[in-house]
């Protein structure tokens, strides 16, 4: 599989197929993240971007933001290096392994979802190629999972071993805190007016997990453009009964 380029039109997976998880989740930036909460993974993401290190491994619970994190992480990285590729493990591990053939000669490469390769010996020997690949040409990997790597199920002792040498970053907790930061970024972003109690009436009945929580934020816009209605708590009220209703 090549890398996915504005000028590589004829790849095994296109790069619309590829990304797909980018365009069904909510557009955001990595400067809407919480910045404070989240300011230690940005710093890294942002070195290996620069080339400053050569592989990152970025976990987080449920509900902590990951899915969020990557697909703006991703974005930015395609405006800035010319050769990414983002598989969604997860996804493409049913395929053959053999996708992966080629890829050392991305800048970056993004193996979200690491612990679904598990158990798929084909599958854990082909992404230890492609790390020694990378590492030889000089190919930097971001690698995400939903636990720490010493907790990773998988079965190849030198896949474990080879990832074990990246620089690790976990994610916090999606805390009431870094809730009302994405809620205010996000808010800035779209040029709201934020009426203070909205803001509380979304902190505390708005789901918890982060990419459900923006998730709402969207359905809150999309429905108010719609309805010519503006941002309240009975609208938001309403679409949570909408929700739970389902």
């Amino acid at each position: 599989m090549s890398c996915v380029t504005s000028d590589t039109p004829d790849l095994f997976m296109p790069q619309e197929q590829l990304l797909l998880p980018l365009q069904s989740a909510p557009v955001l930036t990595l400067a809407d993240l919480p910045g404070q909460a989240f300011a230690p993974v940005l710093a890294a993401l942002d070195a290996l971007c620069r080339g400053e290190v050569a592989q990152l491994h970025v976990w987080g619970e449920p509900g902590a933001g990951r899915s969020l994190l990557v697909n703006a992480f991703v974005a930015d990285a395609s405006q800035r290096l010319s050769r990414v590729v983002m598989l969604p493990l997860r996804q493409v591990v049913f395929l053959p392994a053999e996708m992966l053939d080629g890829l050392e000669h991305c800048d970056l490469v993004v193996l979200d979802d690491i612990e679904a390769a598990a158990g798929w010996p084909a599958w854990e020997e082909a992404l230890f190629n492609l790390y020694n690949r990378l590492q030889d040409s000089g190919g930097r990997l971001l690698v995400t999972s939903a636990m720490p790597p010493a907790g990773l199920p998988l079965q190849l002792p030198d896949l474990r071993s080879r990832l074990a040498r990246a620089s690790v970053y976990s994610l916090p907790s999606p805390s009431d805190a870094v809730r009302v930061e994405l809620l205010q970024a996000t808010a800035q972003r779209r040029g709201w007016v934020l009426e203070a109690e909205l803001q509380r009436y979304l902190i505390e009945r708005g789901p918890r997990p982060l990419g459900r929580f923006m998730a709402l934020i969207d359905r809150l816009d999309q429905r108010a453009q719609r309805d010519k209605r503006a941002l309240s708590v009975p609208l938001a009220r309403q679409l949570l009964e909408e929700t739970q209703a389902r």
